[in-house]
């Protein structure tokens, strides 16, 4: 696939990203010290399944790494089943083309539910806070819906013999454009 017709089909995932890099630079900004995430810090880098437009995103990212670094990558499908297999020396080797789910792992999401609001978060972050301002809060089901419609917008974008899966493992997805030529 042409890389300027992915660009296009991706205009709207990345202005999504864009937003919510935006969201957790806000919150890094405000409380700096509260945040211990780091490179090395990947407790939470695990398998997991994504979106077809997150899958060509990945995909794209992942096909203009150097083939040595690919290599490493297939190396380590193999051997690791329950880790991401972008995770190299501890080191997500796609950082930037992350997925939605990693930028936003570890800062304050919430839920409503049964009329209360659930607020989720790594333990290792915002040690000693009892309570977020509405402003460093996500809402989880808003950012879920805006992907989903990111997705079904993308998906109605873009012309492809493969089939559209509701998700995608990360393992197939760092090759989907290979597959498709």
């Amino acid at each position: 696939m042409d890389e300027n017709i992915i660009h296009l089909a991706l205009k709207n995932y990345s202005a999504l990203l864009k937003r919510v890099d935006d969201h957790i630079r806000h919150i890094e900004k405000k409380y700096p010290d509260k945040i211990v995430c780091k490179k090395g810090c990947d407790s939470c880098c695990k398998f997991l399944t994504l979106f077809p437009v997150e899958a060509f995103a990945i995909s794209a990212a992942f096909i203009k790494l150097p083939e040595e670094t690919r290599d490493i990558v297939v190396k380590h499908l193999k051997k690791e089943e329950d880790a991401c297999p972008l995770l190299i020396d501890r080191t997500c080797i796609l950082y930037p083309a992350r997925p939605v789910i990693c930028r936003t792992h570890g800062y304050p999401i919430y839920i409503e539910k049964d009329g209360e609001t659930l607020v989720d978060f790594c333990p290792e972050n915002f040690k000693g806070m009892a309570s977020f301002p509405k402003d460093i809060l996500l809402s989880i089901e808003q950012l879920n819906t805006t992907l989903i419609a990111v997705n079904r917008h993308f998906l109605e974008s873009i012309e492809t013999t493969l089939p559209s899966p509701e998700r995608i493992p990360i393992s197939k997805a760092i090759f989907l454009l290979d597959e498709m030529e």
